[in-house]
């Protein structure tokens, strides 16, 4: 349920992010007024108040999550402007490419068994998630450039170090609720995003608008939810790392990708066919045998 929870969550901050554009809203903005909206959000729907206090960062887990969170809004920012440059489904093959770092440390560190349909599944979904994403030339806005390979490397290196962190703080918690390190990460998140923001409008180079706080509102509780159900799901006992994180991508994929077209009549061609076909075989052979 966790696992779902989280593909929900990730796919509607997709959907949410084509939706900036329409409205002309400010990603940088709305995206600062998120992470607060995530941590009131954490506080809110919680009881673990006893553990925020200033003793927390004793714990170099907490430390983490500082620098994590300054992480989180780079890569946050790169992943709406690659959904917005290029469509949802580049956005997200962008940012699931990087499940074969969590994955590759899963084997290596945890020692985790690789089954020989896991490791089917994992190619699979890779494979599935570049025919899904794969658009014809017609339906990117940016045709050449420097920018065509920086946008999605960065979010794709950026993803999988997040996916990759996640694990290392699950890891250390020692009991401590998966509510805390969310709420920590999206902390230090926003006040990246504020610094920001003021700089920007100090400067004069934006305008503070009602529509952005709007906008980072309703990005906000999903974004919250997608990581805290990832931490859970992680906690679980019913799939190990190295199916976690493949089956939340794949999963995130298929259903942004069909989302998109039912919302945002997206057109998907025979590649993009072929790669929903793989991303359902993926599954099966990721989480077999459940």
């Amino acid at each position: 349920m966790y696992l779902l929870l989280s593909i929900l969550c990730s796919s509607l901050i997709n959907l949410i992010f084509r939706y900036f554009p329409t409205h002309s809203v400010d990603n940088q903005q709305a995206i600062a007024v998120n992470y607060w909206v995530c941590v009131g959000t954490g506080v809110l729907t919680s009881n673990v108040n006893e553990y925020l206090t200033p003793s927390i960062y004793e714990h170099s887990w907490a430390q983490y999550c500082i620098v994590l969170g300054l992480f989180f809004i780079t890569v946050f920012f790169g992943m709406a402007v690659t959904a917005q440059k290029f469509g949802i489904s580049v956005s997200v093959i962008a940012a699931k490419m990087g499940v074969v770092f969590p994955v590759l440390y899963a084997f290596i560190f945890l020692k985790e068994e690789p089954t020989a349909m896991l490791l089917i599944g994992i190619v699979v979904s890779l494979l599935g998630v570049y025919f899904v994403s794969k658009k014809d030339r017609n339906q990117i806005k940016i045709k050449s450039g420097l920018w065509v390979i920086l946008l999605p490397a960065l979010v794709l290196i950026g993803s999988g170090c997040i996916d990759l962190s996640l694990k290392i703080i699950e890891l250390n918690l020692n009991g401590v609720p998966a509510e805390v390190p969310t709420i920590l990460i999206f902390f230090s998140a926003a006040i990246l995003g504020t610094l920001v923001t003021t700089i920007r409008v100090a400067r004069k180079w934006t305008q503070l608008k009602w529509k952005n706080v709007f906008a980072g509102i309703i990005l906000g509780v999903p974004n919250y939810f997608s990581i805290f159900f990832i931490f859970k799901a992680l906690q679980s006992n019913i799939f190990q790392t190295s199916q976690v994180y493949p089956l939340n991508n794949i999963g995130i994929v298929l259903l942004s990708t069909i989302l998109s077209v039912i919302i945002f009549r997206e057109h998907l061609n025979r590649r993009n066919l072929i790669g929903i076909s793989m991303a359902v075989v993926a599954i099966v052979l990721i989480s077999w045998p459940f």
